[in-house]
This record gives structure tokens, C-alpha cells and sequence, in this order.
């Protein structure tokens, strides 16, 4: 069966989910709501799709089965939910919404219709990453011991002295929001469940209504394992992606010395004083050509697991349960950080 989707949203939505839905099998794009601009019209004339102004408007009258959909955190969760009233299936931005509460509200009404729900954690997605997976659930470093990660960049809009809501906490910004949510869920995926945060959030002289724009933090996951984690999107000296596990007997290291964001990830396996280069399964390719945002290599796994679960019924990770448990470690964090005792969530 063929799933008709609509888009929401002129940035990513236009320069990622509208090329990449479109390139999905058994997925037609039928339009997409966004800020009028050449570049949007441009988009609608080379995939072919209509050009709204209302996000409401668009449901209503081109009755999806689907949306994609990548807004201010803080409008979000409207839209998401009369989604959802309306029995259309959510392919959501991260975070889910700004908080706790709300994003449980969305995930509860989304078990309730039995709608296909997931949510855009894309790092797992890159095939190194994956392969990491493997060699930690194989054990060929023995027993996880501990974790480092190292993630510098500098922010587009740090870079450019931007202020918008990607800089305001309130909106849903700010790296812990925004970056953070990423690393939380992949260091689920790949050590298992976090048991405890220690927090401390960092603002520095380029922040905007005084947003945090690094993080420092330690973990303690369920298993034992613990974690030192160092989150900085206003660094543009070092800029580097570098996650090592310590394992019993052995150690393996995920890292990218580059600026880019799913791009040259190498795995390093190091063992019996030996060490060893480990190559991916496949290579990242372009869907079309090299002006396309290059997050669409992966963001199309998502997908293709999003399109089948509509057509099977089988439901995908990460969903909104996934996207639930991000914000209740976010939250977590936020409380940690004040110095106030640690949040229990309910999942």
C-alpha cells in the first residue's frame, strides 16, 4: 500500500523529510506546509508536491495517512496531537515536545489508536554505529566497564549569531534539548538503560537568553557501567565525535575527528595490545546529488521502518515510547543540574 505523507515544516522538513519520504518506497509526498521563499517554492516544483501556508488547513483538506513532521519543539506537540485525534500516523522531530508531561500525553494517545509512531534518533542508523553494536553485544571487549564521550561543534546558529528558539530553553532549545537527546538515546541503544544522571550545564559568552551550550555530565547505567560525557556545541577548535568503551577485555572506539555529522565515523577495536581497524559494513551514499543535506543517508532507514510498520502493523524503534524516555532523562538532567533530587519518571 501506497502511504500518502504530508510535511510540516520549512527547514528540515523541506531540506531532509521531503526528499527522503520521497525517495521511500511505497510513500508518495503530497505536499507541505512551510514559510513561503524561492528555496520552498523551488523544493514544491522539483518533488512535485503543494505548497501550504496552514498545517491544519493541509490535514483537512489532503487527508494524509502520515506526517513528518519538524517544528519548534514548542509547537509541536499541537500539531502531533491533532495528528493523532485525526487517526494520522506521526513521524515526529526530537525532542518529542518541551517536556515530560506532554510527550507522555502524545505517546499515550498514539498506544490508544494504535498509530504508527516514530521519532528522528538517526546516529544508530549509521552502519559503523551499528557494527558497534555488534562487537559490544558480541562481548568481544568482555563486560562494558565504563564509557567516555567527546562531542565538539559549533552550532549553526552560534556560529552566525542567531537568535532564535534553538537558543531559548523555553521553545525547546538549548544543546541538552536539542543534542543531548541524541547521545542520551544512543548510549541507551548501545550500553544499555541509564539508571542515574549527575548534570551540569554550561552557558558560554556566545549564548543566546542564556541557553546551555555545553554539558558535563556522569552516568550510571543499570548494568554496572559507568559514564563520563562531555557535550560542547560551541567549539569550533576541536571539533570531534569520539565515543570508547572500556571493557573487560578490551576496548573499542567510535570516532570522528570531523565537523561532519554522520560522515567518517571509524571503529577502532583494541585488543591483546593489538589494535585494529574495523570497516564499515556499507558506505553512506547521496540519495541524488552532493547539495542534498547529508543527514538524509540515514534519516531514510527511519523511513522505510516507519513505512512498514504502517503497511505490517509490526511496530519500529525508535517510536514515542523511545522519545518519552529521552525527556525523562532530559528532565533528569535539568533537575540534576539545579542541584535538586533526581526526577522518577513512570517508564
Amino acid at each position: 500500500m501506497t502511504v500518502s505523507v504530508c510535511i510540516i515544516g520549512s527547514g528540515f522538513g523541506m531540506y531532509c523529510l521531503l526528499p527522503v519520504f520521497n525517495f521511500t518506497k511505497e510513500c508518495k509526498v503530497v505536499s507541505i506546509c512551510g514559510k513561503n521563499s524561492e528555496r520552498m517554492s523551488n523544493f514544491c516544483e522539483k518533488y512535485n508536491v503543494k505548497q501550504y501556508n496552514d498545517w491544519k488547513e493541509m490535514l483537512q483538506k489532503e487527508k494524509p495517512d502520515a506526517i513528518a513532521v519538524a517544528v519548534i519543539p514548542k509547537y509541536q506537540f499541537e500539531i502531533v496531537k491533532y495528528a493523532l485525534e485525526n487517526k494520522i500516523a506521526v513521524f515526529a522531530e526530537k525532542p518529542l515536545t518541551t517536556n515530560y508531561e506532554s510527550s507522555l500525553e502524545l505517546c499515550q494517545l498514539a498506544q490508544k489508536n494504535k498509530l504508527p509512531n516514530m521519532i528522528d534518533f538517526e546516529f544508530p542508523e549509521i552502519p559503523q554505529w551499528i557494527h558497534a553494536k555488534k562487537i559490544l553485544e558480541n562481548g568481544k571487549i568482555g563486560e562494558i566497564l565504563s564509557v567516555e564521550l567527546n562531542w565538539n561543534f559549533l552550532s549553526y546558529d552560534l556560529a552566525n549569531n542567531i537568535t532564535s528558539w534553538k537558543t531559548d530553553i523555553e521553545q525547546g532549545g538549548g544543546a541538552l534539548s536539542l543534542f543531548f537527546s541524541h547521545t542520551f538515546y544512543y548510549l541507551e541503544y548501545l550500553v544499555g538503560r541509564i539508571k542515574n544522571v549527575k548534570c551540569s550545564l554550561i552557558s558560554s559568552e556566545k549564548s543566546f537568553n542564556k541557553a546551555d551550550t555545553a554539558i558535563d555530565m556522569q552516568l550510571l547505567f543499570e548494568n554496572g557501567s559507568d559514564g563520563r560525557i562531555f557535550v560542547d556545541i560551541s567549539n569550533n577548535k576541536d571539533p570531534k565525535h569520539v565515543i570508547k568503551f572500556f571493557g573487560s577485555e578490551g576496548n573499542l572506539t567510535l570516532e570522528n575527528l570531523s565537523s561532519d555529522l554522520v560522515d567518517n565515523f571509524d571503529l577502532k577495536l583494541y585488543k591483546n595490545n593489538e589494535s585494529q581497524n574495523i570497516s564499515p559494513i556499507q558506505k553512506l551514499t547521496f540519495l541524488e546529488d552532493e547539495n542534498e543535506d547529508p543527514r538524509i543517508k540515514v534519516v531514510v532507514n527511519l523511513t522505510q521502518k516507519f513505512v512498514k510498520w504502517y503497511n505490517t502493523g509490526i511496530p519500529e524503534k525508535p517510536n514515542f515510547e523511545d522519545g518519552l524516555r529521552i525527556q525523562e532523562l532530559i528532565q533528569m538532567a535539568r533537575i540534576s543540574n539545579k542541584g535538586e533530587k533526581n526526577f522518577e519518571g513512570k517508564i
